[in-house]
């Protein structure tokens, strides 16, 4: 197993639906000209630490996926549920697999908001201080 970072995560998720959407813009940032119906905005909303035991903690990434309908209301509520189905175990790019927790979405404005959570452990390793030059004296 590697790392999980977010980054990781978020590309995770934009794999995912470009590769269920293949015929459709996935944008993991600030949205470039020209969006068009049918478009992914993959949006990091928040993500929180807590530290479980010594150098181990518990992080947990809150992304809200953004979903720019064709056709209005029945297209949303058609892809909240693709989306359910896919976002729920995605594969990561170096192959490790995460478990999607919390899935909620809503459409606010005529646009889709899927959120979803991927809580996983991180440990934080310190670089022990060595002691430079160190003589052993031995004495009787």
């Amino acid at each position: 197993m590697s790392e999980i970072t977010t980054k990781t995560i978020l590309d995770g998720i934009t794999r995912t639906l470009r590769s269920e959407f293949s015929d459709r813009q996935v944008f993991d940032d600030e949205i470039e000209q020209g969006l068009r119906p049918g478009a992914f905005n993959v949006i990091l909303v928040n993500a929180s630490q807590q530290q479980i035991v010594g150098e181990r903690y518990r992080r947990i990434p809150f992304f809200d996926i953004l979903y720019y309908p064709r056709n209005g209301r029945e297209d949303c509520l058609d892809v909240a549920d693709r989306l359910s189905l896919l976002l729920n175990l995605i594969h990561l790019p170096d192959g490790d697999l995460i478990r999607g927790t919390g899935l909620d979405f809503e459409i606010i404005d005529g646009v889709l908001h899927f959120r979803v959570r991927y809580a996983h452990n991180v440990l934080r390793t310190t670089e022990a201080e060595t002691m430079d030059n160190l003589k052993l004296i031995r004495g009787g």
